[in-house]
């Protein structure tokens, strides 16, 4: 349930390159009230509204199984190669989720295809291979949905591209042969390119490997890896909950490699089982829960040429959660940051490469808990970049290389900065975002390494979400507004050029609406964000039912200025529903503040906000207040069947993949927002929804995957035996081979048409 860096709407697929611009989009105006009825309405009947059948949505539950969303058909991974002539991306050829590569020349603007995932699959000499279960696990953790060429990476000296197809690792570089570096019957995870792409490291079998391509050879660099024991790669929660993809890193001469050993032979296995072709399938997952023994994580820096490995040598024996490695330019040493396991101090460590020594050059605590900072080292200056939220609020502030110590602090109000884009050590300034304009904005912004002025480089409403090469010289601006499709800027030289408009077609065809923006006070007192979308049909002195929408979890938010196709919302309003969705109070982007309110208390206010908003709908006298429902999927799961369990708001729920007791879930993301189970026994037990079972109001329907390796079945389970136990009706919709993101297509859409379904009869 990684929320630290996840904005829940912003899923930001970089747009493609020539062409002419799209006109803008004319979105369809909500229909506040019709003199007749269209084919297939019903008159209303005691100022009822009866539900249009699925057949007056021109949204249908095949188009939801779909990705990309409308709007969103376009490119992503922009990287500028270093030469600094191209700029590559992942892209549809056809508009659907299989990618290709890309390059754009950057001098004259000309855009041509690189490489498809056909072309590895001719130099394999085979069909596409099915994935591995490693990198299916992978994909989960990245939310990764496409097909194709879905990543690669780029060595940092050279124009040089690394990715994977059917388990086998190539090389590519643009105007060159594909170079094919592995033919083995085990996947490769991970392969990355040094620097100079010389050579190439891999994690096969759990070790770590190396491949010259000078020689053609390949080297095992660590040996004894076993069941539970890895070389290179993260844990599950480094992946899931800490935002860490790798466990290994290239130094800049490409001579050594620091790596992560992971030892989860301690950890207690969940059993994952499910069904797939009709056969059983179980997987023993190293699963630690909230209170439970964590692996046992260690850094080592191993010599290419020796292959001995110089291990870290903590001056103690505490539990730390290891983020952010970066080695320094001269390659002597290595930056990262240490979080204790209850995740209230983060340590800014500089680690000597030779002797393994770690020094600790600052910390920053708080008694709800610290998240991992952005951070870039200025070797020229002596100086490193992160941010801080001494203030209340997420800064960049300046810190000494050599010790530590704060040098001045960047930016401050009360306001986050969410990203940082680039820093210019030559030219002096930082690039980053910011929501200085709007808790539903992000802006790009520029200002001094030495301080200043704050300055504002993007104009348009909306939210940008930017990327380029490490010192900002060219960057590409994905930026949209609820009302606005997604536009691409390439901003290089102090010029800004448009690449490319969101193609509104089919948001035309599908007559999509934006939602509007609502504001709701919450028990504390403070402003909450929300977005309504109503009824495309609005019936005089009928009552319409209502859905809401909830996820609710911290430091994410939802409710944003960006464009989201909602194409369930979009469906459920065609019929005559309202629908609705709010950030309560723990949501990002509001400083740190806001988000520690819910600490050692998950579920609890973030109820008493969602029982605000609907206090908010019943004031519309549209909304029939006897035919509200509410749904969520994981934390929204929770939350969803938290209020059908514990209030008497809804007369109908659905409840998917929900998290029903968070002694259950992992421990990264749990204790940080709830603490040790030994230490909040009471707040742990309040979390327990199978306590209110026999409390059901209404009619639920819970809805999990079996091989759901994220939230395990195992919850839901939980709640359906105290269901049984308190004879509560109920409805059950298992998936037995999919995992926490219903991702083949028949799943998608099978699971759309049921939720759709659900609320129809039920309200």
């Amino acid at each position: 349930m990684r929320v630290a860096r996840l904005l829940v709407f912003l899923v930001v697929f970089l747009v493609a390159c020539g062409g002419p611009p799209a006109p803008a989009p004319t979105f369809a105006r909500p229909l506040r009230a019709l003199r007749s009825l269209p084919e297939g309405a019903t008159a209303a009947t005691h100022l009822r509204f009866e539900v249009l059948p699925p057949g007056a949505s021109k949204v249908t539950f095949e188009r939801m199984a779909k990705y990309p969303e409308p709007g969103w058909q376009m490119p992503r991974a922009f990287r500028v190669l270093p030469g600094k002539k191209t700029l590559t991306y992942l892209a549809s050829e056809s508009g659907d989720d299989t990618l290709a590569l890309f390059g754009r020349d950057l001098a004259s603007g000309t855009a041509r295809l690189l490489l498809r995932a056909g072309d590895l699959a001719s130099a394999t000499g085979a069909g596409p291979a099915p994935l591995s279960r490693e990198e299916e696990l992978r994909r989960e953790r990245k939310r990764e949905r496409a097909e194709g060429i879905t990543s690669y990476r780029v060595a940092k000296e050279a124009d040089l591209l690394v990715l994977t197809h059917g388990g086998d690792v190539f090389a590519f570089a643009p105007g060159a042969p594909v170079e094919r570096l592995t033919r083995t019957k085990e996947p490769e995870i991970d392969p990355q390119p040094c620097a100079t792409g010389a050579k190439v490291a891999w994690v096969r079998g759990g070790e770590l490997v190396a491949y010259d391509r000078t020689a053609r050879t390949e080297t095992v660099l660590t040996k004894g890896a076993t069941e539970g024991l890895t070389r290179g790669l993260a844990d599950f929660v480094g992946q899931e909950e800490l935002g860490e993809e790798s466990g290994f890193w290239w130094s800049p001469r490409c001579d050594r490699i620091a790596y992560l050993e992971v030892d989860e032979r301690n950890v207690a296995s969940v059993p994952v089982a499910g069904h797939r072709n009709g056969e059983p399938d179980l997987m023993m997952q190293r699963y630690p829960r909230a209170g439970a023994t964590n692996p046992k994580v260690r850094l080592g820096v191993l010599d290419l040429a020796s292959r001995k490995t110089t291990w870290v040598a903590w001056p103690d024996q505490a539990e730390r959660y290891l983020v952010r490695l970066a080695w320094t330019d001269d390659g002597r040493a290595i930056h990262l940051q240490a979080l204790s396991r209850d995740q209230k101090r983060r340590a800014l460590v500089r680690v000597d490469a030779a002797t393994g020594a770690p020094t600790t050059l600052a910390t920053e605590t708080s008694k709800a808990w610290v998240s991992p900072s952005p951070m870039r080292v200025l070797p020229k200056r002596g100086e490193i970049v992160v941010t801080s939220a001494a203030t209340g609020h997420h800064h960049l502030e300046v810190r000494r290389a050599s010790d530590g110590g704060l040098l001045r602090t960047l930016t401050s109000g009360a306001w986050d900065v969410t990203a940082l884009v680039a820093v210019d050590e030559a030219r002096g300034r930082v690039l980053f975002t910011a929501t200085r304009e709007s808790v539903l904005e992000r802006h790009l912004y520029e200002v001094n390494l030495d301080g200043g002025e704050v300055r504002k480089l993007t104009s348009e409403h909306g939210v940008h979400s930017v990327s380029g090469d490490e010192k900002g010289e060219v960057l590409v601006d994905v930026h949209s507004a609820r009302d606005r499709l997604p536009r691409v800027d390439l901003r290089r030289d102090g010029a800004v050029t448009t690449l490319a408009k969101g193609d509104d077609a089919e948001v035309r065809a599908l007559e999509l609406r934006a939602a509007e923006a609502v504001h709701v006070t919450s028990p504390g007192g403070q402003e909450l964000h929300g977005a309504l979308l109503r009824p495309r049909v609005v019936v005089p002195g009928a009552k319409h039912p209502a859905v809401v929408m909830v996820y609710g979890g911290p430091t994410a938010q939802t409710v944003m200025d960006v464009w989201s196709p909602r194409l369930l919302w979009q469906h459920l309003a065609d019929r005559g529903f309202f629908v609705f969705q709010l950030d309560n109070r723990g949501s990002a982007g509001r400083g740190p503040a806001f988000e520690h309110l819910v600490h050692g208390q998950l579920g609890k206010l973030e109820a008493e906000d969602q029982a605000a908003g609907v206090a908010f709908l019943r004031q519309i006298p549209e909304i029939d207040e006897t035919r509200l429902g509410v749904y969520g999927h994981s934390y929204g799961g929770f939350m969803a069947a938290k209020m059908m369990l514990e209030t008497t708001l809804f007369a109908a729920g659905v409840a998917s993949a929900p998290v029903t007791d968070w002694r259950l879930y992992d421990t990264a993301y749990t204790e940080r927002y709830m603490g040790l189970p030994s230490e909040n026994v009471a707040g742990y037990e309040a979390t327990d929804l199978s306590r209110s079972a026999e409390r059901l109001h209404g009619h639920l329907l819970l809805v999990h995957a079996n091989m759901d390796e994220n939230v395990h079945y195992a919850h839901t389970a939980k709640l359906v035996d105290a269901l049984v136990v308190a004879r509560k009706p109920f409805d059950l919709l298992v998936f037995p081979g999919d995992r926490h993101g219903y991702r083949r297509p028949p799943a998608r859409t099978y699971v759309n048409e049921r939720i759709a379904r659900f609320f129809a009869e039920r309200l």
